[in-house]
């Protein structure tokens, strides 16, 4: 939807351009892409979730995490390991599936960047990986227990935008699916 809707834009616009047509000057952006997430079985991490929401919802205005109180295509679930570390997605296609919180995460890293981090996966963000800096919500773990940052740079702000302007919420996420949950 959003793929036909920034194509019928970008041909409207064109034509506009052609005819010396202007766009009214409080021309309103796009809708953003909806996606529907609940918390029912959040747990402790209820209020991360909600904050992660709020700071998506800002860092990135064409996508909208919208809170409901019904089981939604998007679930984010507490649970506890023997380990007592390994939270996780599992994703349904962009903006789908599940968002695992282990327990134990939260006595090592601050909770609401766990769920910033992983709701940037449910957005088409893969781990970053060994060497990742702080300043890189994508870098998760590897920004080290003391990491508090929970704000997503430029070129994460940027890499949801652009998935998103070309891919619908439920599309498929390319990195995905190779059988390994994203931490």
């Amino acid at each position: 939807m959003a793929r036909a809707l920034n194509l019928l834009s970008t041909a409207i616009l064109t034509s506009g351009v052609l005819l010396g047509v202007s766009a009214p000057v409080n021309a309103a952006d796009p809708a953003p892409e909806i996606i529907p997430i609940d918390l029912l079985l959040a747990g402790s991490y209820t209020d991360a979730a909600r904050e992660a929401i709020t700071i998506w919802n800002t860092s990135v205005p064409s996508i909208r995490f919208v809170e409901q109180d019904t089981p939604a295509p998007l679930r984010v679930m507490e649970y506890k390991t023997a380990r007592g570390v390994q939270s996780h997605v599992n994703i349904k296609g962009a903006g789908r599936g599940w968002v695992y919180l282990e327990v134990g995460d939260a006595q090592l890293y601050k909770p609401s960047r766990i769920v910033v981090h992983e709701l940037g996966h449910i957005l088409s963000l893969p781990d970053l990986g060994p060497g990742s800096p702080c300043s890189k919500v994508m870098s998760g773990a590897w920004g080290g227990s003391d990491c508090l940052n929970v704000q997503p740079d430029a070129a994460e702000r940027a890499g949801v935008r652009d998935f998103f302007a070309v891919n619908d919420v439920g599309d498929p996420v390319p990195w995905w699916g190779s059988g390994l949950a994203a931490r």
